[in-house]
């Protein structure tokens, strides 16, 4: 009994081990099928018939008169993705970028002084296979995306100011500081006051000066009693 009991603890352990062993098995198999499917997927970018990578031409115009005649003789670029890839903008406003691969992309004008919205550019194989299309977008955060016609047609959001106008000299501003106002009502009562005394009768002119003796407080309080 002894033997049959250990026989069938080492038949269970046999078959545990052959268990384990094609779960193993069956797993390396289902990851190794994982990346064959992976890099299937991973096609290789579209090729031109001489073999080079198919890219795209971006190409637009600055449709603004005022801003190329402000900005003549300046060196005005186009950038994408941060100057991976750029192009200058022409003296009549025309520029274009060449080689840009397929996907997305995004385009801005380096224009010292100047404010354009980026556009989104999606760079998309034609259903024909031969050629990459251009598609242009807003850029607006928080906004949804808008289609743009194409080619781009870009103006100036706005200028930008770097320095900061000096502020003008304007003497009304100082009727706004305590101080001034502190020292025009000093001065007015400084005026005011002597001719209120002169036209004040002899008995009260007494009292007021009976009650500058006792003190400012008392005179002030006696003159203004004297005047009622």
């Amino acid at each position: 009994k002894k033997m049959v009991g250990r026989n069938q603890v080492a038949l269970w352990a046999l078959l545990a081990l052959i268990c384990a062993a094609s779960l193993t098995h069956a797993s390396y198999t289902d990851d190794d099928e994982g990346e064959d499917h992976e890099m299937a997927e991973a096609a290789p970018p579209p090729r031109t018939a001489t073999g080079g990578v198919m890219t795209g031409t971006i190409e637009g115009v600055i449709a603004n008169d005022s801003f190329m005649k402000l900005t003549k003789g300046t060196r005005l670029r186009v950038l994408v993705d941060d100057g991976a890839y750029q192009g200058i903008i022409r003296a009549d406003g025309s520029f274009a970028v060449h080689d840009i691969p397929l996907g997305t992309h995004f385009l801005s004008v380096d224009a010292v002084g100047w404010y354009f919205d980026t556009v989104r550019i999606e760079a998309v194989m034609r259903k024909n296979g031969k050629s990459v299309r251009i598609k242009a977008f807003t850029n607006t955060p928080m906004v949804v995306s808008t289609g743009l016609p194409y080619p781009l047609k870009l103006t100036p959001s706005l200028k930008v100011n770097y320095f900061v106008e000096r502020e003008k000299f304007n003497p009304m501003s100082y009727l706004k500081n305590p101080m001034v106002l502190i020292f025009g009502v000093t001065m007015i009562m400084a005026v005011v006051m002597p001719k209120m005394v002169d036209n004040m009768d002899e008995g009260d002119k007494a009292k007021l000066r009976e009650s500058y003796k006792s003190g400012p407080a008392a005179a002030l309080t006696g003159g203004g009693g004297a005047a009622q």
